[in-house]
């Protein structure tokens, strides 16, 4: 655990945080976008990921609240990235900061701790955006610019851009593909993700028709 000092107050960030400490805890007002303020159902999705094999919780918290989160997993078998279960690839999920501490560093405290030493370094980890899933009208900024910033963010530690055809992400430009190779990532699982990225003959069309606008 490391402690985040901010303005507001110092929060403790917590990587692989376990179910016991998640049950002692609540949910800020100023998180549930993705979860449509329900935080009795955010609270028991985080619960369940950091019990499931290969589930990991990293949260901001105080003595009370969860203040901010990033989840990663193994890849749900129903998706592209899961279906052949490739061992060593896995998917951050997601990643909220309350509207209440954003602009305090909280997501790349976060992200540091849950990357820090050699935590995935033999893996790779996708992370699919989405800007449906992107509470950008609070930012004040466009949806253009709130992925540029999110793409910034990520880039601090190892994401890169990844094209693919996979519909979800191919059917509209703002949305994007990112992963981060560890630096011990066999040559052999690069090779396998990468064959993942196109399986549609006509992927030059969706890229026509909707990137190029």
């Amino acid at each position: 655990m490391e402690q985040l000092i901010t303005p507001q107050a110092t929060l403790i960030i917590q990587p692989a945080c376990p179910t016991q400490v998640l049950e002692t805890l609540s949910i800020d007002a100023g998180l549930g976008f993705f979860w449509h303020n329900r935080p009795d159902v955010q609270l028991a999705a985080l619960k369940k990921i950091a019990a499931l094999p290969g589930g990991n919780v990293t949260v901001a918290r105080n003595d009370r609240a969860i203040v901010g989160y990033v989840t990663l997993g193994l890849p749900d078998p129903d998706v592209r990235w899961g279906r052949d279960h490739i061992p060593g690839l896995y998917e951050l999920g997601g990643i909220e900061v309350s509207r209440t501490w954003r602009r305090r560093r909280v997501a790349e405290a976060i992200l540091r701790a849950t990357f820090a030493g050699d935590a995935y370094a033999d893996a790779i980890v996708i992370a699919t955006g989405y800007r449906w899933c992107w509470d950008f009208e609070e930012s004040g900024v466009s949806v253009r610019e709130y992925r540029e910033g999110l793409h910034r963010l990520f880039q601090k530690f190892g994401f890169e851009f990844f094209d693919t055809d996979e519909p979800n992400i191919a059917w509209y430009p703002d949305n994007a593909l990112v992963a981060r190779v560890g630096a011990r990532a066999a040559p052999e699982l690069l090779a396998r993700f990468k064959t993942l990225l196109f399986e549609n003959s006509h992927a030059g069309f969706i890229a026509r028709e909707f990137v190029s606008r």
